[in-house]
This record gives structure tokens, sequence and C-alpha cells, in this order.
């Protein structure tokens, strides 16, 4: 048996490095820098990094990643927060003939993350199926947070509890209203709703920042590819959970890179 941290980290640079299995075993597998680094005479071999991977649990991955990325997240947080589909691969479309159960066309997970404005690095995450709504999740994602500065999200987050839920932790809510919004009374939705109505384009100057957690989810898919191939929905999470690490570890490198050579 190996140590699970030596584990985790080769499941999360096979992923960095964007290695198949096979390539793992014929490119990575007998490499003496990573035998060098890790202190080891002997690297696993490719069926125990799949075995160890199917053991990592969603808490553990979440709170390695709050860990991994809590010096370089500026204090109170600016979050964006959004989500996104990703498709599954190794299904039928329309009858899976072993469970004889139809398929819907548009079969897919669903992913929701928060974002620090500053870095761009993924500071919580949840992943579901495609029929989840977005708004429940604000505060999922912002659980783990004491303080918040901005918040910047969708219509699809819009909503008076959400809005008094950040106001609570001293954070800025910001989110465009629907066309049938008509608050009233005296509450932080309302407050909102009327800062909108005075300094519209403030607001929306504020708001089009969220583009940013675009710019996020085109990374993911570009570099760690838009499918996920496991046929169990717990591996499907686990093996997103780790993409997303996989991604906070090169924006990391990258900021320290930046330092180092005192550049943007």
């Amino acid at each position: 048996a190996y140590d699970y941290r030596i584990m985790l980290v080769l499941c999360i640079l096979r992923i960095l490095l964007r290695k198949k299995y096979a390539d793992y075993e014929s490119e990575m597998r007998y490499d003496k820098r990573l035998m060098d680094m890790l202190k080891l005479t002997k690297l696993p071999c490719k069926s125990t990094v799949h075995n160890y991977a199917h053991k990592f649990t969603l808490s553990l991955l979440s709170s390695f990643n709050t860990k991994l990325i809590g010096a370089w997240v500026k204090k109170p947080v600016d979050l964006l927060i959004d989500a996104s589909g990703i498709r599954l691969v190794g299904r039928s479309i329309w009858f899976c003939i072993r469970t004889k159960q139809e398929i819907l066309k548009k079969d897919c997970d669903k992913i929701h993350i928060a974002v620090s404005l500053c870095s761009l690095l993924i500071t919580n995450f949840r992943i579901t199926n495609s029929k989840k709504n977005d708004s429940p999740f604000l505060k999922k994602l912002l659980n783990s947070f004491k303080k918040l500065g901005l918040v910047i999200v969708d219509k699809g987050y819009s909503g008076k509890k959400n809005a008094k839920y950040v106001a609570q932790k001293g954070g800025a809510y910001f989110c465009p209203f629907k066309s049938n919004a008509n608050p009233t009374g005296l509450n932080v939705w309302n407050y909102i709703y009327k800062l909108w109505q005075v300094f519209p384009s403030l607001c929306d100057g504020v708001y089009h920042q969220r583009s940013k957690v675009e710019a996020v989810f085109s990374a993911l898919k570009r570099k760690y590819g838009d499918q996920l191939y496991s046929t169990k929905w717990y591996m499907r999470r686990r093996e997103m959970a780790m993409r997303f690490i996989a991604y906070n570890v090169r924006i990391i490198v990258g900021i320290q890179i930046a330092r180092e050579k005192q550049i943007p």
C-alpha cells in the first residue's frame, strides 16, 4: 500500500499533464524526477493509481483544494459564481440495452463553481446532475467563507434569500433583476433593486466582470476536455474535482512565475 497523499499527488499530476492511464505507465512511471520528488524508488503501476482514484471522496478533494489555495486568495474574497454543463461519454443516446431505460438526448452533469475575482482560482465547487437548479447552490458555495466581498452572479441566482445571505456575511450582492421582479419593503433585496434603478451604468460595469468566469470554464474544457468518461456517477464527480485542483495548480504556478519575473 502507498501513502494516500502520494497517490493523490500522482492522480492530480496525471490530469495536470493531460495523460491517460496508458500514458502514465509509459511516460511517468519510470521518470526519475518524479521518484526523487516523491522519495520513492519505484512508482505504482497504472492499475494502482486508478484504484486509489476510486477512493478519494469529494469531501477530501474539496478540503485539499481549500488548503491549496488558502494563501493565494485575498480576504475578504470577491467571488464570481456560475454553472455549466459537461458531457458524459459511454452511454447510449436513446436507449440503454443493459438496464432497458430511456436516456435523455442531452445527458450531462452540471458543475457549479465559485471563482476568485482577483486570481481566477476555483475556491469552491459542487457537481450535480443536469436537472438541478442553480439558485440553491449559492449558499452551498459560500458556506465556507466567514466574510465576503463582491459576489457577482447571473439571473439564475436572483432572489431575496440569496441577497440576504450574502449581506449577512458582509458581502455586496450584484445580480441583474428579472423582468417580473417587483421588490417591496425595507430589506436588502429592495435596496439593491433601487440601486440598479438609480445607477444602472455603474451596476452594469461591476456586473460585466462576471464574464471572467466564462474564461475559467473555457480553460477547464480546453485543457482537460469537455467530457467525463467514467460510467459511475460518483467517479465522474471525483474526476471533475481533480480537474478543478489541476486547474488551480496551473494558475498558482503561473502566479509564482509572474512574481519571480516581476511581470503581470
